[in-house]
């Protein structure tokens, strides 16, 4: 049965999964990217998010998008970026395509595209025989999120910043995005809400490297600004400010 599966889910993957260029679809609209960090839920913005012609999302933020939370982050997923480490452990959450469909979800996205995350999503479809459309980043643009990375993987929140960040959208804002230095907002990884035991937890990981992650956030930040009008939440403005060099 493993065998049979592996097989199905080899052909669903060759079958359904296309390479997301971002850029063919936000040239010119103006984009939302929210993460997971409790900056996100301080005012209530849900109207202004969901202004925005694409508003982006990272994991189970998707999920985890309740009435409440929608006041404050908005209604929509029209893309998710997501690890497709489905386990309730990982950073990513179970793609639920239900909720996702329910909150117009157009693009589902893996942004590790390199071998062992092509394999992720292959499991993907191993588990679930699924037919549904999924993607990945073209991999030049994945060497690009990497390359100053110090071979740390990238988290798929950074990665979906960096992706927007360099595409022709014509107007960006951020918010819930702090590089870990405050807590994830409610009810998304509540075991790791503490910041010095999330940042611990990271460490012993070594997967990941936020202060890395910020310092080529920063330098996007301001190859960028004058390209693209670029709005934060105050957390992510103070970060920068305490941080960046302009």
């Amino acid at each position: 049965m493993n065998l049979l599966n592996s097989l199905k889910g080899l052909k669903l993957f060759l079958s359904n999964t296309k390479v997301f260029h971002l850029d063919k679809i936000v040239k010119n609209k103006s984009v939302a990217v929210i993460g997971a960090a409790d900056s996100a839920f301080k005012k209530e913005l849900g109207s202004y998010i969901d202004s925005f012609d694409y508003i982006i999302r990272v994991n189970r933020g998707a999920i985890k998008l309740d009435e409440n939370k929608k006041r404050f982050v908005g209604t929509r997923t029209d893309i998710l970026f997501h690890s497709f480490f489905e386990f309730s452990e990982s950073g990513g959450g179970p793609i639920d395509l239900e909720i996702l469909q329910a909150q117009n979800n157009k693009f589902l996205v893996n942004p590790n595209s390199n071998i062992r995350g092509l394999r992720i999503q292959w499991n993907y479809y191993k588990r679930n025989l699924t037919e549904i459309v999924t993607y990945y980043l073209p991999y030049i643009l994945y060497k690009s999120i990497t390359k100053n990375l110090n071979s740390f993987i990238p988290t798929v929140g950074f990665s979906a910043l960096y992706t927007v960040l360099n595409s022709n959208c014509s107007k960006l804002y951020i918010s819930g995005f702090t590089f870990f230095k405050t807590p994830y907002a409610d009810d998304y990884r509540d075991n790791l809400k503490d910041v010095e035991k999330n940042f611990k937890f990271i460490e012993k990981q070594g997967l990941h490297n936020p202060d890395l992650e910020l310092a080529e956030f920063l330098r996007q930040f301001n190859k960028n600004k004058n390209r693209i009008p670029i709005e934060m939440d105050p957390d992510l403005e103070d970060i920068v400010k305490r941080y960046g060099n302009f």
